[in-house]
């Protein structure tokens, strides 16, 4: 699937990929193929279970300490429980965050941890906003980045997407590594066509993004999900003119 997206948007250079629990290594690990196919990773995992407590308070340590050491010193990026804000508080994320990346900057200090959020619950004018934007930082001692997962499921520019703006106006003074782990633009609901017209908007906000960011200098990583969601919902490029706007994004980034 991701070999096919990067014939059609490529070329790509970071992959994500995800694993439902901790793997006991990088090698059965959903990432395994990556470096094999000439792309770089960008992982993120689960605890047993689901068990963000326990994880925080070390119940693992000994498996993430053997994941850890079987990573390649690559610069691989990673994380666990992307996304914390569908499943626990502020505090429960910090203290899990802190505690794992103790534990995997020690067996592998190649390994570049932070955490990745929802920028669905960062908008205030909403009432699934996040609430106090500080109880869901650890601190720039505990994270080598800051990621964020932006949807649109009409197309809109980051710049007034106050999602987006949300997380982006507030890590902007973290001083750290910001990327972008995620990001869709318009959806095609499952059992509807495309909109022609959103499918056009779309192209055009890619490439209006990209010169807003390109401007900005902040984002150091931006991956598009050309995938489809778990409702059959369908995010991909499949239109030549997405293609193309996705495609200039692709020959003008960097890896970092």
């Amino acid at each position: 699937m991701f070999n096919e997206s990067n014939s059609d948007i490529g070329p790509l250079v970071y992959r994500r990929s995800f694993d439902s629990s901790l793997p006991s290594s990088f090698q059965s690990s959903a990432a395994r193929d990556d470096a094999a196919n000439g792309y770089r990773s960008f992982v993120s995992w689960k605890p047993p279970n689901g068990d963000y407590v326990g994880a925080a308070q070390g119940r693992y340590d000994a498996q993430v300490i053997a994941w850890a050491e079987s990573v390649p010193r690559t610069g691989v990026y990673a994380t666990s429980f992307h996304e914390p804000e569908n499943d626990m508080t502020g505090p429960q994320f910090v203290a899990m965050q802190r505690h794992l990346y103790t534990v995997v900057k020690a067996a592998n200090p190649s390994i570049r941890w932070g955490p990745v959020y929802m920028a669905y619950w960062w908008d205030d004018g909403t009432s699934h906003y996040v609430g106090d934007k500080d109880a869901w930082w650890p601190g720039n001692e505990y994270a080598d980045f800051t990621a964020v997962d932006v949807y649109s499921f009409d197309p809109r520019p980051l710049e007034t997407n106050p999602e987006f703006r949300g997380w982006y106006d507030y890590m902007l003074g973290k001083g750290e590594a910001m990327l972008i782990g995620e990001y869709g633009q318009y959806v095609v609901l499952s059992g509807q066509q495309p909109d022609q017209q959103k499918l056009a908007l779309r192209a055009d906000y890619i490439r209006q993004d990209a010169a807003w960011l390109a401007q900005e200098g902040t984002i150091s990583m931006w991956l598009y999900w050309d995938a489809m969601g778990g409702s059959g919902d369908d995010w991909r490029l499949n239109d030549p003119v997405s293609q193309q706007a996705w495609r200039a994004v692709a020959l003008s980034g960097r890896p970092k």
